[in-house]
């Protein structure tokens, strides 16, 4: 298998798996940390990885038919994320902003990898 088969095959793994725990109403946190420890066993990958790829599957999953908004990655940088949003709108947080604001008011979901 290339490595392109094992990254799609991950991948697939991992929407099918939050798929069907959000299905049965598990909440954020169980199905990113039940999905990596799956893909870790069945494909010997990081922790790192296979959270990295957990997240991106909820994230996907979650925004999925909402209005909203996009990360700009051509513009963002190390140092600040810009946002457009389907009205137009473009902001930008420094990073030093982004940790601030989780400090103060966000429980982001966390990874332990």
């Amino acid at each position: 298998m290339t490595v392109n088969a094992i990254a799609q095959s991950m991948t697939d793994a991992a929407y099918a798996q939050i798929l069907a725990l959000k299905k049965a109403g598990s909440d954020a946190r169980e199905c990113i940390e039940m999905a990596t420890d799956s893909l870790m066993e069945e494909y010997q990958c990081s922790r790192r990885r296979a959270a990295l790829l957990a997240v991106q599957t909820w994230t996907d999953l979650d925004a999925k038919g909402k209005p909203g908004a996009y990360v700009d990655v051509s513009l963002t940088t190390g140092n600040m994320v810009v946002i457009h949003d389907d009205n137009g709108h473009t902001s930008i947080f420094s990073v030093r902003e982004l940790l601030q604001l989780r400090a103060e008011h966000a429980t982001p979901t966390r990874i332990n990898a």
